[in-house]
């Protein structure tokens, strides 16, 4: 009987212990897979940069941040009269400058008197049979630009126009 209860008394000790080892186990094998993914979270999606022709990292290029166009509106509408008054006699305009700077659009609000003067003796020196196509409105565009900015430049101003846009065009 001796030899009975002593090895009731062995086999939960063995059990006891063999639960202890699977419990340390499973902690481990938590704690390793927890440690994996905090490791692969804090990487990220970071992937080598590209390699150039000899081995070396390539230069990176900079993403350009898309640019927001700033919208300038030049009132009132310009009213001229034409030099040359064989069909028409006035042209009527409402245009709006277009930039990407926001100083220069500070800028054009300042100098307006200036810009504005500028703009009406150019329009006013414009031939109705030229700007009756497309490739004159297109042309006192683009001569609208240098005016614009040539005004800006004299005042010491930022002055990098982009788009000089007619929001309406009245010849009669």
């Amino acid at each position: 009987m001796a030899k009975e209860e002593k090895a009731k008394e062995e086999a939960p000790a063995s059990g006891g212990s063999m639960k202890m080892i699977v419990i340390v186990l499973v902690v481990l094998l938590l704690v390793v897979i927890g440690a994996g993914v905090a490791l692969f979270m804090m990487m990220g999606d970071k992937t080598p940069p590209p390699l150039a022709a000899d081995g070396s990292p390539a230069p990176v290029e900079e993403v350009a941040t898309p640019k927001v166009p700033v919208y300038v509106p030049l009132h009132p509408a310009f009213l001229v009269n034409f030099e040359d008054q064989s069909s028409a006699s006035h042209l009527q305009v409402d245009v709006q400058v277009m930039t990407y700077d926001e100083k220069v659009a500070e800028a054009l609000k300042i100098h307006m008197p200036k810009i504005r003067n500028d703009l009406i003796l150019l329009f006013g020196s414009q031939k109705y049979e030229e700007l009756n196509t497309m490739k004159g409105k297109k042309e006192l565009s683009k001569k609208s630009i240098e005016v614009v900015e040539k005004a800006l430049k004299d005042a010491g101003e930022a002055h990098k126009i982009e788009a000089f846009l007619f929001t309406s065009f009245v010849m009669q």
